[in-house]
């Protein structure tokens, strides 16, 4: 069949698709989409979002049969189709986003593109997809199916009892009113999966626990400053509480409560030297640190894309010179923002480091880099939280496809030009790509670089829950034999000492 991916009826190459996957011809599947390669990358101008998203529907699931047939380990074939299933998926997104006429598309790109996304245990990521598909269109189906599906796999990673029981009632209530909705764009393979899920909850012998209303007490949020800035926070699903990445946006959300349940060391127990008790584990004060920092950068963030009503005082009197008329901003507004950046991107470093002296990977001090962590053989993919971090630093460093890189890459180039080198921060748009040009500087425009961070806000986030998640799922798991448990209550650090 010739393939014409510039035409703007693309039934053919659906119909074919479809055919394909029904009689789950692997081989033909595999063939047929390289060939659409093959045709995309002779015309290096297609804009056609429609054959990006039957592209990545179709690796996404020669990826699943992959990972089927080898019995859920994952192998180098499962690798590259999923990495290509999220890069044309992505672009798919990013060229239907600019066409209204295609939101029916829009709405089932972003739906796979958060399945693919679930389906490396990236809940988290996914979840924030699936929610701008029901804000598209809240009567969507497929999506509330789905993003009711995702919370079920959520509430059994999350290690707090009580989010795990709300987020169950949430995932149930979703994926009923998928089902009440009577969508015909619910594929009937989907329906029943769905039903099925039900069906499980129903057998638990709590179906009126899971239908009555899911209820909050509402809590004050402050007032003035604060309540804009906890606003801020709920509305973007920023808290460091696994309930923000809800639908919904309860005052009862707005806090970070996200802590470590239980840990247990090799070896001996540490003395503490001003009491008779022990010292809890390293990781306790590690998170600490990383929910500090993030909470700090989360703030910075805040008040430098949403307080900039007026010249801050300390930037009275600092003489600027006008070097350049190319409108670029120097102000400790744009300070604060590229200050936050550096120290989320630092988080990631943090965690990995973190992960290197938990799980024992034997990298030293100078050698415990992310690359080096995330990249390890002996990185513990068994466990989904980890799983989900191995996969969404792959998007700082791999290639998804040929020569295309991951969605995240931008953020490491600049986060190295913030860091050793200089970068413009202009007014107005700025279309050039981010690399040193010939002044020697990077340049970016104050609205990307707020795109950017917000990104990145979300990111760090990601990887501290995760972070605290695996612990819990390796503690769930983990052979105690040898290993001192500490049943210590660990109090709370109380918040009039934060000064």
């Amino acid at each position: 069949m010739e393939i014409d991916t510039n035409s703007c009826n693309c039934d053919n190459i659906a119909k074919e698709i479809d055919r394909l996957t029904d009689a789950t011809d692997g081989d033909g599947l595999k063939d047929y989409v390289l060939q659409i390669e093959s045709a995309i990358s002779s015309n290096a101008l297609v804009t056609n979002g429609a054959v990006f998203y039957y592209l990545g529907t179709a690796f996404d699931t020669l990826s699943c049969w992959e990972n089927n047939s080898q019995g859920g380990q994952e192998s180098a074939f499962f690798v590259e189709y999923k990495k290509k299933a999220l890069f044309y998926l992505r672009k798919s997104i990013d060229l239907l986003e600019a066409d209204e006429k295609q939101k029916h598309l829009l709405l089932c790109t972003y739906t796979n593109y958060a399945n693919a996304l679930d389906s490396c245990c990236r809940v988290i990521e996914a979840l924030r997809i699936y929610r701008k598909a029901i804000q598209l269109h809240p009567a969507f189906g497929m999506a509330w199916g789905n993003y009711g599906r995702a919370l079920q796999f959520y509430a059994n990673t999350v290690n707090d009892t009580g989010h795990r029981s709300e987020l169950h009632c949430f995932a149930y209530q979703a994926i009923k009113y998928a089902l009440d909705l009577h969508d015909p764009n619910i594929h009937e393979t989907a329906h029943a999966y769905f039903t099925r899920i039900l069906k499980s909850y129903n057998a638990t012998g709590q179906k009126d626990l899971l239908e009555a209303p899911i209820v909050f007490k509402s809590y004050s949020m402050g007032s003035g400053e604060e309540l804009m800035y906890q606003k801020w926070c709920l509305n973007n699903h920023l808290f460091l509480n696994p309930l923000n990445d809800l639908m919904e946006q309860e005052s009862a959300f707005a806090h970070d409560p996200l802590v470590i349940t239980r840990c247990s060391e090799n070896g001996k127990a540490i003395p503490n030297e001003k009491s008779t008790g022990v010292e809890p584990p390293k990781y306790f004060s590690m998170l600490n640190q990383l929910k500090e920092e993030y909470v700090y950068a989360r703030f910075l963030v805040y008040k430098g894309i949403e307080c900039a009503k007026k010249v801050h005082y300390a930037d009275k009197n600092v003489r600027i010179t006008l070097s350049s008329y190319d409108y670029a901003n120097y102000s400790i507004r744009l300070e604060q923002i590229k200050s936050a950046f550096r120290i989320l991107f630092s988080i990631i470093d943090q965690v990995a480091f973190a992960i290197n002296s938990y799980w024992g990977l034997g990298y030293g001090e100078r050698q415990a880099s992310a690359d080096n962590i995330f990249k390890s053989k002996k990185y513990p993919k068994d466990n989904i939280a980890l799983t989900a971090l191995y996969w969404s630093y792959s998007e700082f460093s791999d290639n998804f496809c040929k020569a295309e890189i991951g969605a995240a890459r931008d953020l490491k180039t600049l986060r190295n030009a913030l860091e050793h080198k200089y970068v413009k921060i202009h007014e107005y748009p700025d279309n050039r790509k981010l690399q040193i040009e010939d002044d020697d500087f990077y340049h970016i425009s104050e609205k990307d670089l707020y795109n950017y961070v917000l990104r990145l806000l979300k990111i760090s986030r990601e990887f501290i829950m995760e972070f605290v998640y695996a612990i819990g799922i390796e503690e769930d798991n983990a052979n105690t034999d040898g290993k001192i448990i500490l049943p210590l209550s660990v109090a709370d650090f109380d918040d009039e000492w934060k000064v």
